[in-house]
């Protein structure tokens, strides 16, 4: 049967169970990913605890649909089953597990946090290592895809980590998930996300260089964008990198230059 066959009918075991017992989820790092994220978890119904970084309208928007506040990780652990992380760095995902105030500080045999960070891999195994002698489990869940499509409920989740926890985690991303892949064991999903930012910016930066080619060799860059988008030279980054080239706006494609370096670091 297979690795989907297991997982889905692990899937199939859980959401049974969950009729008996509602998955209690935490989540932290309400930015232009992790609010729209913990909006649909919100909205489908998962009892959901959030934290307050500098900006708190995101937050307060949370708790006005039923999502409630605490005020340290520790906190957020002792009342969750499952815990959501998306910031930007590994190290702030070391001090948000690790930290005097973290979630280990308040864990409870069972508990799952889950990485959705675009973190460093040596890192991510190491932690979950240090976590196991807890009895907690840490899944790398990092995410494809831009802002838009996580307001609409539709990114792309890469996880690492055994199968029965991710068919627990399951039916919580498909609240804001399109497409789940379970690629492998803990820390092979952050490996292949920067392998995905790899490509992916390689792409974006050739269109750049397409772009500026047309411009100093003075030929038509609409032109440039209407040929190329028709043939072999398309690409998903052709027009989100167009856009910002030809009208100077850019809602298609968000992504921070920090994100970027972390391919070269590893």
């Amino acid at each position: 049967m297979g690795l989907a066959g297991d997982i889905s009918g692990v899937v199939n075991q859980l959401s049974s169970e969950a009729t008996m017992k509602q998955e209690r989820i935490g989540f932290i790092g309400l930015g232009l990913m992790g609010k729209e994220m913990a909006r649909h978890i919100v909205r489908n119904d998962y009892p959901l605890t959030v934290m307050a970084h500098r900006n708190r309208s995101p937050l307060e928007a949370l708790c006005q649909e039923g999502a409630t506040e605490v005020s340290t990780p520790a906190e957020m652990a002792s009342n969750s089953d499952i815990v959501f992380i998306c910031v930007k760095t590994s190290e702030q995902v070391n001090e948000i597990v690790s930290g005097a105030d973290g979630l280990m500080a308040g864990s409870h045999e069972g508990l799952i946090i889950v990485d959705c960070s675009t973190a460093h891999p040596e890192s991510t195994e190491r932690l979950a290592k240090n976590v196991e002698h807890q009895e907690v489990v840490l899944v790398d869940a990092p995410l494809a895809r831009t802002p838009r499509e996580a307001r609409d409920g539709r990114l792309n989740v890469m996880v690492g980590g055994d199968a029965s926890t991710v068919a627990r985690i399951t039916p919580v991303m498909e609240s804001f998930a399109e497409n789940i892949f379970h690629v492998g064991k803990v820390g092979s999903a952050h490996k292949l996300k920067l392998i995905n930012n790899f490509l992916s910016l390689g792409a974006a930066a050739l269109v750049s260089e397409a772009a500026t080619m047309a411009a100093g060799m003075d030929v038509s860059q609409d032109k440039l964008l209407e040929i190329c988008s028709q043939g072999g030279a398309n690409s998903a980054m052709l027009a989100p990198v167009m856009e910002w080239v030809l009208k100077k706006e850019c809602t298609k494609l968000q992504f921070s230059l920090g994100n970027a370096e972390k391919i070269c670091a590893t």
